[in-house]
């Protein structure tokens, strides 16, 4: 159980393709054996969006989660995309030493884990989605002025992304997230999240891959974590009870342990 709430990430920094990217690194003193976990934030948040994981599984494997470009400490890009997005953790991955690992996303990092799984499958001993998706159909239909009130406004906020017993912890960090991304970084994710599309590919995925879902999730409902686990052969679905969309942080105890029992049985 979780007692207390961990700090903000240390990060590090590198340079890809001559951008500066944030990335932070625990269990690092771990030998090579250990397994590699890569997670990969959501829209509007950083690699702090992780800190209960990254706290909790670098007791056990060796965690490294990226700041995407123009959230956290990274530098921003022009025309942001899964694609790109994508490009900038594959950087990560090489830059911290080429070994394979799970790769875990959550929302829009989740189409992130789902480009790199589709056009890298080498790199990955499994996949893990979190509150995640193959389409937003949903999102494809709203303008951007009703997402950013959703974003940006606390009673919207709290009302999409969580359930109705999150805790003020959780509200705090990705409220404090939010906040510190650029208008435009938000806006760019929109653009991202509209664009990705994986209906009809990920039915030739050959990786272990577990997803997760909140039954409160307003943002992708469990309907979409189901086509998940249709699409993907041998996947494995979690709902998760009285959780909502922002799971990492909502609920991180059920996450960590999820995640932690996937790998050890990969």
């Amino acid at each position: 159980m979780l007692n207390q709430q961990p700090e903000r990430l240390h990060r590090e920094l590198c340079s890809i393709d001559e951008l500066a990217v944030a990335y932070a690194k625990a269990g690092r003193r771990w030998p090579l054996w250990r397994q590699r976990l890569v997670l990969v934030h959501g829209s509007g948040c950083s690699a702090d969006s992780w800190r209960y994981q990254v706290d909790y599984l670098s007791r056990d494997f060796e965690v490294v989660a990226p700041d995407l470009p123009g959230h956290g400490g990274s530098e921003p890009v022009d025309n942001p995309s899964v694609e790109r997005y994508a490009a900038t953790v594959l950087g990560v991955l090489q830059r911290i030493g080429n070994r394979k690992a799970f790769l875990a996303g959550h929302s829009m990092g989740g189409a992130v884990a789902l480009q790199i799984a589709l056009t890298h499958p080498e790199l990955l001993k499994g996949l893990i989605l979190i509150a995640s998706a193959a389409y937003l159909d949903k999102l494809a239909m709203t303008p951007d002025i009703f997402l950013w009130a959703a974003a940006t406004v606390p009673h919207k906020f709290k009302g999409m992304f969580f359930s109705h017993v999150v805790t003020k912890d959780a509200l705090a960090i990705a409220g404090a997230d939010v906040r510190r991304c650029r208008y435009e970084t938000v806006l760019g994710d929109f653009t991202a999240c509209r664009h990705f599309d994986f209906r009809g590919r990920l039915k030739g995925l050959n990786l272990p891959t577990l997803i997760l879902c909140g039954d409160e999730d307003h943002i992708t409902p469990a309907r979409y974590s189901k086509r998940l686990q249709q699409e993907i052969p041998g996947s494995t679905l979690m709902l998760v009870q009285k959780a909502g969309h922002m799971l990492p942080l909502e609920s991180p105890d059920r996450v960590n342990t999820a995640i932690r029992d996937f790998i050890r049985k990969v």
